[in-house]
């Protein structure tokens, strides 16, 4: 502990200088957590002499008493310094504490915190579609895949049954270890969207997701679209959810609605599956949307 202060002037070539007076507690000590020390204390003690009155006849003797008036002010300051240390252990980190959490509102993606480890995730065979789970109730009634029947292949173009689709643009893609490429996630037969919300999958050993930005489908009439992702780079899961802004219409047709950016990380072949995913209108009610899958072959 220091304090430092002026305890007096000194005359130097004709400048008044100040004199500075230090005093310096210094210890070592050795406590217990939680203990508590006093380290030590300082004392200030200050006297003040005061003189008015008439100049000249304060300062004569006998005078001064008539003509002049002395005060005279002490004052003691007394400071004491205690230290308590605590020690603050560091925390345990697992692989649960890592785990992204989705996190947003009605509109977009909902919490929820996963108690238990997650399972690995399996991917469908290439060529395959993905068994998809449509948001809300438009979904309810659909019967999942029986056993022992093959899906029906994905689809690149819109069906004649009326419901809307997602599409990957290129459908197969081919790439090379260490470089980047760009794949439009697009929709086609939507009629009257707010919001977009799926889960992508991916092979995180092959391949990392580097960016995701608007496509374009969102904001066709000029609207400014909010994009939110979260990922999951263990399980290889990306939740994109895009959204026109709070008052906004929706929009019917098809085009891109987002783009994403990956990052080839390993050879191989992998398929980039649509998992769960749909639609949203204006009333948050859901829309039924058909899965999409592309294969990906890093080289």
């Amino acid at each position: 502990m220091d304090v430092s202060a002026v305890t007096g002037q000194q005359n130097i070539g004709g400048i008044s200088q100040p004199i500075i007076g230090q005093r310096k507690i210094e210890h070592e000590i050795r406590l217990k957590d939680g203990e508590a020390n006093l380290l030590g204390g300082i004392m200030e003690d200050q006297q003040t002499k005061q003189l008015t009155g008439i100049p000249g006849l304060a300062q004569i003797p006998i005078l001064k008493y008539l003509f002049g008036q002395t005060t005279q002010d002490h004052s003691e300051n007394e400071i004491v310094f205690a230290i308590v240390p605590h020690i603050i252990r560091g925390h345990d980190v697992e692989e649960i504490n890592q785990r992204a959490i989705d996190i947003g509102t009605a509109t977009t993606i909902s919490l929820h915190h996963d108690n238990k480890p997650a399972a690995p995730q399996t991917q469908p065979p290439a060529g395959q579609s993905p068994s998809i789970t449509p948001i809300g109730p438009a979904g309810a009634n659909q019967p999942p895949n029986q056993p022992g029947t093959r899906p029906a292949p994905p689809a690149q173009q819109p069906q004649s049954t009326g419901m809307a689709n997602f599409l990957f643009d290129p459908p197969t893609i081919q790439a090379t270890k260490g470089n980047t490429f760009a794949v439009n996630l697009l929709i086609s037969g939507a009629q009257n969207v707010y919001s977009v919300p799926v889960q992508v999958n991916y092979d995180p050993k092959m391949l990392q997701l580097v960016n995701v930005s608007n496509g374009g489908f969102l904001s066709q009439d000029g609207q400014v679209v909010t994009v939110v992702h979260r990922e999951d780079e263990m399980l290889g899961q990306s939740q994109i959810t895009a959204s026109r802004p709070s008052g906004a219409g929706g929009v019917s047709g098809q085009g891109s609605v987002v783009t994403l950016t990956f990052q080839a990380k390993a050879s191989g072949q992998t398929p980039l599956t649509i998992t769960r995913g749909g639609a949203r209108d204006p009333g948050l009610q859901a829309i039924a949307v058909n899965g999409a899958q592309a294969s990906v072959t890093v080289q």
